[in-house]
């Protein structure tokens, strides 16, 4: 009987230390399901975007945005603005790779309410923007996707004269006392920019060649490959004013004003009167062309790598192999050519010999030794070659351009 009962018991351990093992496998096995980490985005993104390329966004991808008006670093969008273009805050930033904690700020809006800023221009949302990515906001009512890098920015507001006398007129588009918003350019601070109404295309008028007046209106300059897409990268250019570099916008030249002390002054309007420094915006006109235009000349130190190719050192170049030129029209370069046996010749049609020399502008043409000069005439054709008179491979191309 005992012996019976021990092995009843035994029976059911055995039965139990089975299901036990089955339910070990059924919770722990390889086949089992795992809990998914969860992936805690930053509160501000880095994104890539297509068309506007590196913009800013917030944790679930909602694209951010600037506000024209916005430019003295204080929010201009509330009430109904404000439904349409949420303001963004976060209390505890964290921040995608790429991104500086000193570039973004806090401030309390007129409502009382936190937001926060980029570089000092507060950040918004758009209500439009359903899916993580959707940029439709941008050029909508003044508003442009918040980009880190942007070379200007575009703000809208009141522009506030300061004559020569110290005294404040509020200014319209046209530079007529009156109250009314003028979208204008900025930098990416937005601090104003302004042009000189003496200036030529491509010519500056004000800056002495010592720098001594630079402190009223220093000239401007920086790189404008991230421009708001209100703004075209055809319409700028660059020039040389004393060794130093100047942007340029449709031919005029940028500058600062001194007396602009904070971001979104635009004082300079009205100095010393109204509209002798204007603003620029899209609508601003090109530059007049001058009746005595400044020449500049460029400068080529012109060797050879035997009989392969020539080799240019100047003006950007180091040591190039036959590299190709655009010219433009009225300008005049130099080729210092030491190139003994290898006489170095303008040509209309790219070959060697001497049948297709241009000679328009051009003085010591096919000179080996010495200093060959070329004015480009203003009827020059838009395409020129430059070639070796016995060799081939010793050539390149010169564009052309006004």
């Amino acid at each position: 009987m005992k012996r019976l009962l021990f092995l009843f018991v035994l029976s059911i351990l055995i039965v139990s230390c089975s299901s036990s093992d089955d339910d070990d496998d059924e919770n722990n096995g390889p086949n089992s399901e795992t809990e998914t980490e969860t992936v805690v985005e930053n509160a501000v993104r880095l994104q890539t975007n297509s068309t506007f390329g590196n913009i800013l966004s917030d944790a679930k991808g909602k694209t951010l945005y600037f506000f024209g008006k916005d430019a003295k670093g204080t929010s201009n969008c509330s009430g109904g603005c404000a439904d349409v273009w949420p303001i963004f805050f976060v209390n505890d930033l964290t921040l995608d790779a790429g991104l500086e904690a000193s570039n973004f700020g806090t401030i309390t809006r007129a409502d009382g309410a936190k937001q926060n800023t980029y570089k000092g221009w507060p950040l918004y949302l758009f209500a439009t923007d359903v899916a993580a990515g959707e940029v439709k906001g941008d050029n909508s009512n003044n508003f442009f996707v918040a980009k880190p890098d942007y070379s200007l920015m575009v703000t809208v507001a009141q522009l506030v004269g300061k004559d020569s006398g110290g005294t404040e007129t509020n200014l319209t588009a046209d530079y007529t006392p009156g109250d009314e918003e003028t979208l204008y350019v900025t930098d990416p601070e937005g601090n104003t920019l302004y042009i000189f109404i003496n200036d030529k295309k491509d010519q500056n008028n004000f800056t002495a060649e010592d720098f001594s007046n630079d402190g009223a209106w220093p000239i401007f300059n920086a790189s404008i490959d991230k421009l708001p897409s209100i703004l075209n990268s055809i319409d700028f250019g660059t020039i040389d004013v004393f060794g130093q570099t100047q942007l340029t916008y449709k031919g005029w030249p940028l500058y600062y004003f001194g007396q602009d002390q904070a971001r979104g002054d635009n004082f300079g309007v009205g100095f010393p009167i109204a509209g002798i420094w204007p603003i620029i915006n899209p609508d601003t006109e090109e530059a007049p062309e001058s009746e005595n235009p400044v020449v500049t000349t460029t400068t080529y130190e012109v060797g050879n790598s035997g009989a392969s190719a020539y080799i240019f050192t100047g003006d950007g170049l180091s040591n190039a192999n036959n590299p190709d030129f655009t010219f433009k029209r009225g300008q005049t370069y130099e080729f210092n050519v030491n190139t003994p046996g290898h006489p170095f010749l303008i040509n209309s049609v790219q070959g060697t010999g001497t049948a297709n020399v241009y000679n328009d502008g051009v003085t010591n043409n096919g000179a080996s030794t010495g200093t060959i000069s070329f004015t480009v005439p203003n009827d020059a054709p838009n395409t020129l070659f430059y070639n070796c008179e016995f060799h081939g491979s010793m050539t390149g191309t010169i564009t052309i351009i006004d």
